[in-house]
């Protein structure tokens, strides 16, 4: 069986998983059980039409895009899928988001006959499928796609309101098992709670550190004592140490900036408790990673948290409330230590390991082409 993703978003070449790396590890996870590669239709940074070439020991083929010359675009779409049939020969395509690579996937898989499925990972809110034109661009991928899977129940109950003639199927993201050291607290600081948050602030609001911040101040203005690290980094991280600053908390904030993954692992491993503070989110790969290190969790209902948080792993509160994440985090401060470790990372394991995600996606590649 041969298994074709094709991705929505991907790292550049010769980069190491610094973006789409949920992508490359469910592909190194499938070829154990099958064959499989990668086709990225969006590089912007390749000056051929397209390349083939085993990259990190995945096959992966990309064409070159720009976005005001899409006739161009789908040309050298077409002549890459011409020679990934030719030399793959792919019995599936498993395009990934429906208005993004999915419309293609679809397009695609429709001139070669082959079948294709599609993994839904944002939300309504980033993907726009309530407006036109993408309702129609998601609205004819879901018709023609064999098989529609989201990355979250409730972007699957989202999905089913606005599409009800149409079927979606909820399958996690899949985590790679973690390799956690174990370090001599090198990141937390003592004699303190500890809580960290891990985002990218490519956006000024969707992370919800604007409501975090003040929450912060107004917990050392009683008497908590309590620090924020934040892992992560983007064109707002300095807006934020400037507002940390002003509210005079820069001292309880640690802006970690960007860190390899390993060291994102230790750094939350050594933390009390996690943080996501989002405004949306299809699932929330941090929020799973953090509980595969058996780190309890404070979650706004902000999608995708909504349906994997449960009582023995953490606390839920409203997204975009100041009081209630103020709220979220005083019980966390207060009852963090009550917490089983061992529960919230089993737990994890058992629902977003890679592992356990590729076992689905098999079942469904099998039936598909039964």
């Amino acid at each position: 069986m041969n298994i074709l993703l094709m991705v929505s978003w991907y790292s550049p070449q010769g980069e190491m998983l610094t973006g789409g790396r949920f992508h490359y590890e469910l592909a190194e996870e499938l070829k154990k059980h099958c064959n499989c590669a990668i086709y990225y239709p969006y590089d912007r940074n390749i000056k051929e039409p397209y390349t083939a070439e085993r990259e990190w020991g995945i096959m992966t083929y990309r064409s070159q895009y720009e976005l005001k010359r899409k006739i161009r675009n789908r040309r050298y779409m077409l002549s890459a899928m011409r020679r990934i049939v030719k030399e793959f020969k792919p019995d599936i395509i498993h395009g990934q988001v429906a208005t993004e690579a999915g419309r293609f996937a679809v397009m695609l898989g429709q001139i070669f006959h082959i079948p294709v499925i599609i993994s839904e990972h944002s939300t309504v809110q980033a993907s726009g499928v309530q407006a036109f034109p993408h309702y129609y661009y998601a609205k004819r991928v879901y018709a023609h796609s064999c098989y529609n899977t989201c990355v979250s129940e409730s972007l699957t109950e989202d999905l089913s309101k606005i599409f009800p003639q149409f079927q979606f199927h909820t399958v996690y993201n899949g985590i790679k098992k973690l390799k956690v050291k174990k370090t001599e607290n090198i990141y937390r600081r003592e004699d303190t709670v500890n809580m960290v948050m891990v985002a990218g602030l490519y956006d000024r609001y969707i992370k919800g550190l604007q409501f975090v911040l003040p929450v912060l101040q107004r917990l050392l203005e009683e008497g908590y004592s309590v620090v924020l690290h934040f892992v992560g980094d983007g064109e707002y991280r300095q807006e934020y140490e400037n507002v940390a600053s002003e509210l005079g908390i820069r001292d309880n904030c640690v802006f970690h900036g960007y860190c390899e993954r390993q060291k994102v692992y230790d750094i939350v491993n050594e933390m009390d408790f996690f943080v996501c503070a989002s405004i949306f989110e299809s699932f929330s790969c941090a929020t799973a990673e953090a509980m595969m290190c058996g780190k309890p969790v404070v979650a706004t209902r902000c999608g995708g948290p909504d349906s994997i948080i449960t009582k023995d792993v953490g606390i839920l509160v409203e997204k975009e409330s100041e009081q209630a994440l103020y709220e979220g985090i005083v019980k966390m401060v207060k009852t963090y230590q009550e917490y089983s470790t061992k529960t919230i990372s089993e737990y994890a394991y058992s629902n977003f390991s890679v592992e356990n995600v590729c076992r689905q996606y098999l079942d469904i590649y099998q039936r598909v082409l039964r």
